[in-house]
């Protein structure tokens, strides 16, 4: 009776022991799914660009996305912007080559609506790169992102370029 007893008292302690390593990494799983500092969020948006987003403060540090009461605005909205990229990114002359592809790059809208801190994080093709910078230098002044009470805020979105050949 004894060793029964010992026995399911071993049993109990081994799940024990197993469901309070499971909720740690759950934990650890949890908090890889909520954004951090260094992670991008989401336009909400219909619109093709996937726009993803990060709230700077005056110093360039991520503070929290719920903190932000207005976005910047494109003038003409996020289809404006897709239009405007469409019109104006321009291979180089004479280029030829089919090409399939992604290129990432960040850019800074301002507290004063101007895009600044252009950035290629992710290229594929030096003169494609280039294109995607001289586009995303040509953006006119946006509205710029609001906290409450009508502070102004920096934000800095990542662009991705897709390059898919036509068939």
């Amino acid at each position: 009776m004894n060793k029964i007893i010992g026995i399911i008292l071993t049993i109990l302690l081994l799940i024990s022991c197993k469901n309070s390593e499971k909720t740690e990494t759950e934990k650890s799983s949890e908090s890889k799914n909520e954004h951090t500092q260094s992670e991008f969020k989401k336009v909400e948006s219909k619109n093709a660009l996937n726009l993803e987003y990060q709230v700077l403060d005056e110093n360039d540090e991520q503070i929290n996305f719920a903190s932000l009461k207005k976005m910047p605005e494109f003038p003409g909205g996020l289809d404006s912007l897709t239009i405007f990229i469409q019109n104006n990114f321009s291979f180089k002359q004479g280029f030829i080559e089919k090409v399939e592809g992604k290129v990432k790059a960040t850019f800074v809208v301002d507290t004063l609506g101007k895009v600044v801190d252009i950035e290629i994080i992710e290229g594929f093709k030096n003169h494609i790169d280039k294109s995607c910078y001289d586009v995303i230098s040509k953006l006119p002044d946006w509205k710029p992102a609001e906290l409450s009470k009508n502070k102004k805020v920096k934000v800095k979105f990542l662009l991705p370029f897709k390059f898919v050949t036509e068939k």
